[in-house]
């Protein structure tokens, strides 16, 4: 089920010296799809490698390539979290 809290925050919320809601939201919705081993502490409220690589593992498990599986989260990406579509991150 989807909120108006769910939808795309902008690619501008996410990315190397991020900090705020939406990218602890993020990585909490990546744990919850089988992302959880990127993840040494948990997901919070600074951008780091390990919601680099959770989000390019989602892109990847979706078929995605190229600047569609470039780990950082767009509209797409945002919205099969959210909506839970598609596929999980398959297991390492």
């Amino acid at each position: 089920m989807s909120s108006s809290a769910d939808s795309f925050p902008g690619a501008d919320k996410f990315g190397p010296g991020a900090r705020n809601e939406y990218v602890r939201r993020l990585g909490e919705l990546l744990v919850g799809r089988g992302g959880g081993r990127f993840y040494a502490e948990g997901p919070d409220d600074s951008w780091g490698d390990s919601d680099h690589r959770a989000t390019k593992a989602f892109q990847l498990a979706q078929g995605w390539a190229g600047t569609e599986a470039d780990g950082y989260p767009g509209k797409d990406t945002w919205e099969y979290l959210t909506r839970h579509r598609g596929n999980d991150i398959p297991p390492a």
